[in-house]
C-alpha cells in the first residue's frame, strides 16, 4: 500500500503541535476501553482501569469537550466469553455499544496491545454498523506501530491517533465538521483515494506537568478499588500512577521508539506527590502502581521524591511493578525507597546470556544489577526479575545461561521470576528484522494469537531460529519450576509463609498475591461460549 506525507506549514515553520485551546464548541466524546483479551491457558490477569484513557479524558473535559466512559472491563468485571483460545473478560461488543450516547460526535477507541486487534477490529466494526456517520479513530501501541495496516484491515477506522493522544485528540475534536482541517491535525493517519496518509508527526508532550490528573471520576472506580488487583502485590486498594514517560534506551524488542522516542520525560516529584495526596483524600487509596516504562532513570529524582515523602508525613505503600532499571539502585537509593513505602520492585534484566543482552542493545550490567538486588533484599523489599527466552538469533546455550542466571538470584533471595517467550511485537527493530526475513508473512490469527504466548505458559512461539517453539516452553517451564524450587528449597521458611498469607488473604510477594487472586476469583458469567464471530481468515501484512 502506498504511503503519502504529509507537512503542514504554520507562519512557515511545519507543524509539530501544540497544547491546543479551549474546543470552539461543546462536544461530546465517547471513549472506549474495550473486553480485556487474555489466552484461555492465563492463570491470571490484573484488572486495573486504563490509565491512558483517563488521561485523554481528562484533557478533553479541560477544553470544554464532554466526555463519556465506556469500560468494557470495569462495567462488565463479572462477565467473560471463551473464543479461539481467548478468554474475553468484560462486556460484549453489542453491550459495549449499547452504551454510546447517540448524540456523540467522535467516538475513541483504545488499543494498546497487538494481541486485542481481532477483538477490536471486531467492536470498530460493530460500532460503524451502529453508528454510520460518527468519526472513529483509535489510538494506542498497536495503532501507532500499524497505522496503515488498521485502516486497511479496519475499513470501518476513520482516523489512527499516533504516539501521545492528548494534544492530537484534542485537536481532531476541534476541527470536527472540517475535513481538511481534521486531516492537517499533525500525529494523525488515515485513507485517501485508497492510500495511507500520514500527517506531520507531532512533537512529544514536554509539559508534563501541567497535564490534568487522569479522569477518575470517570470510570467505575469503586469496582476496581474494590477488586483486590494490582501490577504488583495487592497492599490494599490501589491506583496507577505515571510519574514519567518514554524510556532513553533502545532495546530491539521493544515498541517504544515508534510510541514515544527515546525522549524520557519526568513529571517534578512534586507534582506527583500532588497527585498521590488527591487521590488519597478523593478515593481513600493506601498504594500506589507505577506504571513507568523506566520509573528511576535519574538518582537526584527518585531521592527527591523519597525526600518530600517524608517531609509532608505522607503514609502509603508504593511498588514499581513495570520492570525498572537497576543503575541507581544503591544501598542509599534502595534504603530511602524502604523508608518512605517502597514495598516491591521488579527488575527487568531480559536475559543472563551476556551474549543476548548485546545483540538485542539491553544496556544492562549484571554484576551491578546483581548487587543492586542485594541492597533491596537487604532492605526487605520484595524483588521480582523478569527474564525472556527464545530471542531469534537464540541458541540453547543463551537459554541456559538465562535459567541458571534465574537460579543465582533464587540463591541470592529474589522473591519471584518470570520468564518469557519472546514475542515479535510491532514497532520493535526484532519485529522489522523478522518480517524482512519472511518470518511473520501475514498478520493472521495465528500471529496475533503468539503474542499473547507470554502470558500462557502453555503457548507455543515460533519465532527462534535454532529452538523449537515447544522445546522453548519446556524451557521456559523448567526455568520457572527450578528458581522457585532453589527459592523455597533453601528458604522453607517462605513455603510456610505463603500459606499463611494464603489464608489470611495477605501478600508478600507477587506470587502470594497472584495465587491468592486465582483462589478468591469469583466464578465469571458466561455470557458465551461458541464459535468465535471473530474475523480468522490470513491478512497480507501491509
Amino acid at each position: 500500500m502506498a504511503i503519502v506525507e504529509t507537512h503542514v506549514a504554520v507562519d512557515g515553520v511545519e507543524a509539530q503541535g501544540h497544547r491546543a485551546g479551549a474546543a470552539v464548541a461543546p462536544r461530546h466524546v465517547t471513549l472506549i476501553r474495550p473486553a480485556l483479551c487474555s489466552p484461555i491457558g492465563n492463570w491470571t490477569a490484573a484488572v486495573t482501569p486504563p490509565l491512558g484513557l483517563a488521561y485523554l479524558a481528562a484533557v478533553l473535559e479541560e477544553n470544554g469537550t464532554s466526555v463519556a466512559i465506556v469500560d468494557g472491563l470495569g462495567e462488565g468485571i463479572d462477565q467473560h466469553r471463551e473464543a479461539d483460545g481467548y478468554r474475553y473478560h468484560g462486556l460484549a461488543i453489542d453491550d459495549t455499544i449499547d452504551r454510546i450516547d447517540p448524540r456523540t460526535d467522535l467516538i475513541g477507541v483504545s488499543c494498546m496491545f497487538s494481541q486485542d486487534w481481532p477483538w477490536l477490529r471486531s467492536l470498530i466494526t460493530a460500532i460503524r454498523e451502529r453508528f454510520p456517520a460518527t468519526p472513529i479513530v483509535a489510538g494506542g501501541e498497536h495503532i501507532t506501530a500499524l497505522p496503515h495496516f488498521c485502516l486497511e484491515d479496519c475499513p470501518a477506522l476513520d482516523y489512527c491517533v499516533l504516539g501521545e493522544g492528548e494534544e492530537t485528540l484534542v485537536e481532531l475534536v476541534n476541527q470536527l465538521g472540517d475535513v481538511d482541517g481534521l486531516r492537517s491535525v499533525p500525529g494523525v493517519a488515515y485513507l485517501q483515494g485508497g492510500q495511507c496518509v500520514q500527517s506531520a508527526p507531532r512533537r512529544r508532550i514536554r509539559a508534563v506537568d501541567a497535564l490534568p490528573y487522569p479522569a477518575w471520576h470517570l470510570f467505575p472506580m469503586e469496582v476496581y478499588l474494590d477488586s483486590r488487583n494490582s501490577h504488583g502485590m495487592y497492599l490494599g486498594r490501589t491506583i496507577g500512577v505515571l510519574a514519567t514517560r518514554g524510556c532513553p534506551y533502545k532495546c530491539t524488542f521493544c515498541s517504544n521508539p515508534v510510541m514515544y522516542g527515546n525522549l524520557w520525560m519526568p513529571r517534578s516529584p512534586a507534582n506527583v506527590l500532588d497527585e498521590i495526596e488527591h487521590f488519597i483524600e478523593r478515593y481513600g487509596i493506601t498504594n500506589v502502581d507505577f506504571y513507568d516504562l523506566t520509573a528511576i532513570v535519574r538518582r537526584s529524582w527518585i531521592l527527591e521524591f523519597c525526600r518530600l515523602i517524608e517531609e509532608r508525613g505522607l503514609k502509603f505503600t508504593w511498588q514499581l511493578p513495570s520492570g525498572t532499571r537497576s543503575e541507581v539502585l544503591d544501598e542509599q537509593v534502595c534504603a530511602a525507597l524502604h523508608r518512605t513505602g517502597c514495598r516491591y520492585v521488579c527488575y527487568a534484566p531480559e536475559s543472563g546470556s551476556r551474549e543476548t543482552l548485546e545483540i538485542v542493545k539491553k544496556q544492562v550490567d549484571l554484576n551491578k544489577l546483581t548487587k543492586s538486588i542485594r541492597g533491596a533484599l537487604a532492605e526487605r523489599m520484595s524483588v521480582k526479575v523478569n527474564l525472556v527466552v527464545g530471542f531469534p538469533h537464540e541458541r540453547r546455550r543463551h537459554v541456559w545461561q538465562t535459567i541458571r542466571f534465574g537460579w543465582k538470584l533464587a540463591i541470592l533471595g529474589a522473591h519471584d521470576v518470570s520468564i518469557y517467550v519472546f514475542s515479535p511485537y510491532p514497532g520493535s527493530a526484532l519485529f522489522d528484522q523478522l518480517r524482512a526475513e519472511g518470518r511473520i508473512p501475514r498478520f493472521d490469527a495465528e500471529y496475533f494469537r503468539s503474542l499473547a504466548a507470554f502470558m500462557n505458559p502453555f503457548a507455543v512461539n515460533q519465532y527462534c531460529r535454532n529452538i523449537g517453539g515447544r522445546e522453548l516452553g519446556m524451557w521456559r517451564l523448567f526455568g520457572m519450576l527450578t528458581f522457585y524450587a532453589f527459592s523455597y528449597g533453601l528458604r522453607p521458611v517462605r513455603f510456610w509463609r505463603l500459606i499463611r498469607n494464603l489464608i489470611k488473604n495477605e501478600s508478600g510477594t507477587l506470587l502470594d498475591s497472584r495465587l491468592g487472586a486465582i483462589l478468591r476469583r469469583p466464578k465469571a458469567k458466561v455470557v458465551e461460549t461458541a464459535k468465535s464471530s471473530l474475523r480468522t481468515e490470513p491478512v497480507v501484512a501491509g
